[in-house]
């Protein structure tokens, strides 16, 4: 079997032959994209010549392409079905919006949204968003720019918008915790809590409230255990041993250590008394 750097020169040494000969004068063009968790190797054929504005060129990532080499497929099968998705072209109607997008209107701060993902993994793409650290973990916001599309605000659409990162923020955590709810509901382990139509349902995290109310519930302090960017377990503390929660946690961890969905490795307890939240643990490092 190919390995991913062998799968990758033959890519880039044997593509054209798949493709037309209108494409001779392209240039396989390489970029790292950072997506959340992710780390991506893109490609793309560009034409020669300047780019318009917004030209909407096919991207792949050799990551995801490689994966049917692993499971068995011929070299040859792999680089047609690339050769075919580069020549795929947009409907007139989808160009011509891409074509306006640098005349659209300043970003609109009501659809902004906040997020939280995990700092360690994000450090190379968080150089270019703005940011607030929580512990273990950042705050970002996204855009919500129609329905399913989200779009992570960068500090260059930051300066579009004429705001500073904490009014940025602050204005994130107000829109999501007013259309997104944090939502209790009971588990065979204590409650699960998440934000309710939020792609980002973790961010309930940051919701002293939620946190207050799941204590009052439960009658205790708590242990929260991050399921997900999607996802919270919170468990009494006053009902399971913190070891038995941190070896539970531990194992959890371990099987899908780099799951794109992956918040943190962490536990974190709640002082009820206190009102704070802080790390119980900062566990065994399982990513670079």
């Amino acid at each position: 079997m190919l390995s991913y750097d062998e799968f990758k020169n033959a890519v880039r040494t044997d593509l054209k032959k798949y493709m037309p000969r209108d494409y001779e004068g392209h240039e396989l063009v390489e970029t790292k994209i950072y997506k959340i968790n992710r780390c991506v190797d893109s490609f793309r054929l560009q034409p020669p010549g300047p780019l318009a504005p917004a030209a909407a060129m096919p991207t792949l990532n050799y990551q995801d392409l490689y994966q049917s080499i692993v499971a068995g497929a011929n070299i040859e099968k792999v680089l047609l079905f690339i050769a075919q998705t580069l020549q795929y072209t947009l409907p007139l109607e989808i160009e011509r919006r891409c074509g306006l997008l640098s005349e659209e209107k300043k970003p609109d701060p009501s659809c902004l949204h906040v997020a939280l993902i995990n700092r360690e993994r994000n450090e190379e793409y968080l150089k270019n968003v703005p940011h607030h650290d929580f512990m273990d973990l950042s705050a970002i916001a996204v855009l919500e720019e129609g329905e399913g599309f989200l779009c992570v605000v960068t500090n260059e659409i930051l300066e579009e918008m004429d705001m500073d990162v904490d009014s940025l923020l602050e204005t994130a955590c107000s829109n999501t915790f007013e259309k997104y709810p944090p939502v209790l509901e009971d588990s065979h382990l204590g409650l699960n809590a998440w934000c309710e139509g939020s792609t980002f349902g973790a961010v309930c995290l940051l919701d002293e409230n939620m946190l207050k109310e799941a204590a009052d519930i439960l009658d205790s302090d708590l242990y929260v255990l991050p399921d997900s960017l999607h996802l919270l377990f919170i468990i009494a503390v006053k009902s399971v041993p913190r070891g038995v929660v941190l070896e539970a946690h531990r194992r959890a961890m371990l099987l899908e250590p780099d799951a794109f969905d992956f918040l943190s490795e962490n536990v974190y307890y709640y002082d009820r008394k206190k009102g704070k939240l802080r790390i119980l643990t900062t566990g065994r490092k399982r990513f670079s």
